[in-house]
């Protein structure tokens, strides 16, 4: 019975898609919604406090105190928008205490606002170099060094952090942005994998997982993971729907049947448009003619029938469920809107002639 539908589903499918993506929020969102990176302009957010708390840890430092001086008075006028002045008093501050990580942040601050990029890759690998233990400052500069354009570089100091602390599941979503935003995906998806072994109670990493296979056409894997969303998050319908439709896009047509159904039953206006299309499309696919059939013609009455496939699914829908007459009307109806669809031409000739009546 449903091979009827099948000759129109590759057009069925193709139109899916391209709603999918206009009509639905964009749900599929690309992969770069696992990034976690500061605007460029918190680098000072990022490096200046830092500075400030080296330089007031003057009792325990072993640091020159004369040092610490040149670089309370070189924050205040960074403070006030004097680089220059700034940038001497941290040269001062070099020349009595070359080992001091206070300069070297302030500078990479000061050397970034002055345009100078080659001190400031210079003021950032000498502050990697200085905090080879230090997770938040590696995972920090990582960022600093990525949006300098030195991927390598900040892919090593993130991968630092991470050794560092393997249980803090914002390392593995960082770096995982790296790779991906370089084009090195399945680099993300290790990552990733590897961070869930080590975290499996972590809700964000299967969210990032999914959103990543999705992105490669992956979809019986991120069903997988959007399942693990959902368990943790059995009442939150972004991401039941998010599976349903990975589920139908991989063709497990019954699955994504009865996520859509829960969906709809727990909260009927949930569904996009595209979604919707979908759970008919789906339904239609299983045999469930009369659900197909009652979810199509609502769409058509919402939508004063202007959706050019969902009036060929309706008419394959009454088509499979026998009802020539119907069908007949609706692709009909429709032929006066888009006389010149091939689809539609073929959808007529699917309708079996009207029998005569016996008398």
């Amino acid at each position: 019975m449903l091979r009827v539908h099948d000759r129109a589903f590759h057009y069925v499918r193709m139109m899916f898609c391209a709603a999918g993506l206009v009509l639905s929020g964009c749900q599929t969102v690309p992969v770069t919604s696992l990034a976690f990176l500061p605007e460029a302009g918190s680098i000072q957010k990022t490096a200046e406090p830092h500075a400030e708390e080296a330089a007031q840890r003057q009792s325990a430092s072993p640091y020159n105190q004369q040092a610490n001086q040149l670089i309370h008075q070189a924050l205040e006028h960074y403070s006030n928008g004097e680089l220059n002045r700034a940038k001497v008093l941290l040269a001062s501050a070099r020349e009595i205490d070359p080992g001091h990580i206070g300069t070297f942040e302030i500078e990479a601050q000061l050397s970034y606002d002055m345009g100078d990029r080659n001190q400031f890759l210079q003021s950032l690998r000498a502050i990697r170099a200085a905090s080879p233990d230090d997770s938040e400052k590696q995972s920090a500069i990582g960022t600093l060094f990525f949006q300098a354009g030195q991927t390598q570089e900040g892919i090593a100091c993130l991968n630092r952090a991470i050794e560092l602390k393997p249980h803090d599941e914002n390392y593995a979503l960082k770096l995982a942005s790296f790779y991906e935003q370089a084009g090195r995906t399945e680099e993300a998806q290790k990552v990733l994998l590897k961070a869930l072994h080590t975290t499996p109670g972590s809700r964000r990493l299967p969210i990032a997982l999914g959103r990543i296979c999705e992105a490669s056409q992956q979809w019986s894997q991120a069903s997988v993971y959007y399942a693990m969303v959902v368990n943790h998050f059995p009442e939150n319908h972004v991401w039941r729907k998010q599976r349903a439709r990975c589920l139908y896009y991989s063709g497990n047509f019954t699955a994504a049947f009865e996520e859509f159904s829960t969906c709809q039953k727990n909260d009927p206006e949930s569904l996009s448009l595209a979604e919707i299309i979908a759970f008919g499309d789906a339904a239609l696919q299983i045999g469930n003619l009369e659900k197909a059939q009652s979810l199509f013609d609502g769409l058509s009455v919402k939508y004063q029938r202007q959706l050019i496939h969902v009036e060929i699914l309706r008419g394959l829908c009454a088509i499979n469920r026998g009802q020539s007459t119907s069908a007949k009307n609706i692709i009909a109806t429709a032929r006066k809107k888009w006389p010149n669809d091939e689809t539609l031409l073929e959808v007529a000739a699917l309708i079996p002639p009207e029998q005569p009546t016996v008398r």
